[in-house]
């Protein structure tokens, strides 16, 4: 898989593809590899 498609999920702390992605952080605060965000079942859960 490319960098490009996965991201982390700081709830579960999982790499996840972003088709999984329900939240995606846009911060201009780190150069990370992977963008962090919330998976789907993570941001559904946080609410």
């Amino acid at each position: 898989m490319e960098h490009s498609v996965l991201f982390y999920c700081v709830k579960c702390n999982q790499l996840k593809t972003v088709e999984q992605a329900g939240i995606v952080f846009r911060t201009g605060y780190y150069r990370v590899h992977y963008p962090l965000g919330y998976c789907v079942h993570c941001e559904h859960h946080t609410r």
